[in-house]
């Protein structure tokens, strides 16, 4: 398939997608998109990461149970603690906090409220994971494994975001996807197609060159 955009268009056109349209991904594209990011680096080469592919019936499946624990509050028990927000750097604090506002200007707020416990309403879900005991650079590569997959996705016109939302109840994921109990489940990348509503005009600020980088010669 032919690119669609140069890389810096990719960069800055891939953006967290909230809200997707239920139009399925083919198959064909996903398969693309996943054996791609597969020529991703790693420590040592040593390709740590296990990954799982949910769409169709079995996103279906997985949707229902997430929405169910939502209703029932239900609260997140992901493999890896993220921890409490107060526990957070001062940016991802501010950051979090510029967006839970914007959503009070929504049209319609429900819309972000719903968001989260239908895990966006993404028709297919990658959800990435290591080894238990898995050295502590392996979590680096699959960082660049998800970076990878979301580029790539985007490449092919299709939307993403990675959130904690699409882990935190890994017991069933387990049930449907057959993880096993040996593997810690790191992160999930839902893709789709963005749905044209108010919920995705939100846009992260960048830090500049000047705020993030130190230059010595």
């Amino acid at each position: 398939m032919e690119s669609k955009y140069n890389f810096r268009e990719l960069m800055k056109e891939r953006h967290s997608c909230r809200k997707f349209q239920s139009k399925p991904i083919p198959e064909a594209t996903l398969k693309d998109i996943i054996s791609i990011a597969l020529m991703s680096p790693s420590w040592c080469n040593s390709q740590p990461w296990n990954i799982y592919v949910a769409s169709g019936k079995t996103m279906e499946e997985i949707r229902k149970e997430w929405i169910t624990k939502g209703k029932e509050k239900v609260k997140g028990y992901a493999d890896i603690n993220p921890g409490h927000r107060t526990d957070f750097s001062e940016r991802s604090q501010g950051t979090m906090a510029k967006f839970f506002k914007s959503w009070e200007e929504l049209p319609n707020k429900n819309e972000a409220e719903e968001a989260n416990p239908c895990i966006f309403n993404a028709p297919t879900m990658v959800y990435l994971t290591l080894n238990k005991g898995h050295m502590p650079y392996s979590v680096l590569d699959l960082g660049g494994l998800e970076m990878s997959i979301m580029l790539a996705a985007k490449d092919h016109g299709v939307d993403s975001i990675p959130a904690y939302t699409t882990i935190m109840y890994p017991d069933v994921l387990r049930k449907h996807l057959k993880i096993s109990d040996k593997e810690d489940i790191v992160i999930g990348v839902a893709l789709g197609y963005e749905e044209k509503c108010p919920l995705n005009d939100h846009r992260s600020v960048k830090l500049t060159l000047d705020e993030a980088c130190h230059f010595f010669n």
